[in-house]
C-alpha cells in the first residue's frame, strides 16, 4: 500500500487558507476561484495566477520562508492529518499489509511525516528524490521503496492511493501497479467524475472504505 500525501493523508485546507491570507484574499473568494479554474480544466498554478498575476511558486515560497522562517507557511502537522488515517492504517497493518508514503512534497514533509509516527515502513518525498509525479521515474522509485520493505514484490502487488487521476491513478497504472482514487480534496471530487476515474481499481470516499475494500479483495 503506497499513499500520496496531500488530500490523501493530509487535509491541505489550512495551507491554502494561509496562502489566501498572505495575499489578503478572502477565503471564500480564494477557494471558489481555485475550484472554478480546476473545474474548467485549468491547473492549481493557473488558479493562483488568476488571483495573483505573475505568481511564481518557487520564488514566492522562498520569499515567504525568508520573511517568516519559523512560521507554518506551507507546512503541515498533526492537526492537518485526516482523522481516518490512524485507525485505517491500524486496520491495514493488522491485515498484514506494508504501508509506504510517497508523494510530491518539499523536503520538510519527510521529517513532518516521520514525527507523526504513523507506523509506515518507508517514506519517499519527491524533492528528496529529484523527480516528481506523474513522471515514470517517480513510480520507479515507489517500486524500489516497496521492494525495500517486501523484497521481490511485483508491480501488480503494489496499490497506489491518491486523490488525482492525472498524477496518481494513470501513472501508477502505466507503471504496472494498481490504483485507488480517493474522492476528497481540491482535486478528488472533480477527478472522480471524469471518464478516466473508471480506470482505477476503486473510487472511494475515505480510508475507512479503503481498509474495508482491501479486506474484501481476499
Amino acid at each position: 500500500m503506497v499513499f500520496d500525501v496531500g488530500e490523501t493523508l493530509v487535509d491541505e485546507t489550512r495551507i491554502f487558507a494561509r496562502w489566501a491570507d498572505r495575499f489578503g484574499i478572502p477565503h471564500m473568494a480564494f477557494f471558489g476561484t481555485i475550484g472554478a479554474v480546476l473545474g474548467s480544466g485549468g491547473t492549481l498554478t493557473d488558479g493562483f495566477r488568476l488571483l495573483v498575476p505573475g505568481f511564481d511558486l518557487a520564488a514566492e515560497s522562498a520569499l515567504w520562508r525568508a520573511e517568516d522562517p519559523d512560521g507554518e507557511r506551507e507546512h503541515f502537522g498533526e492537526d492537518d492529518l485526516y482523522p481516518d488515517v490512524r485507525p485505517a492504517f491500524g486496520a491495514m497493518r493488522e491485515a498484514g499489509l506494508s504501508l509506504v508514503i510517497a508523494g510530491n512534497q518539499p523536503p520538510e514533509a519527510g521529517p513532518a511525516l516521520t514525527a507523526m509516527s504513523l507506523g509506515v515502513d518507508a517514506i519517499g518525498i519527491s524533492d528528496d528524490w529529484g523527480v516528481k509525479k506523474p513522471e515514470p521515474e517517480f513510480f520507479d522509485r515507489v517500486l524500489s521503496l516497496a521492494r525495500a520493505t517486501r523484497p521481490g514484490i511485483a508491480p501488480e502487488e503494489v496499490l497506489y492511493v491518491g486523490d488525482r487521476v492525472d498524477n496518481d491513478v494513470l501513472p501508477a497504472l502505466r507503471a504496472g501497479m494498481r490504483a485507488v482514487l480517493l474522492r476528497r480534496g481540491i482535486y478528488g471530487y472533480r477527478h472522480a467524475a471524469t471518464e478516466d476515474a473508471a480506470r482505477a481499481d476503486a473510487v472511494l470516499d475515505d480510508l475507512h472504505q479503503l481498509a474495508d475494500w482491501i479486506a474484501r479483495q481476499d
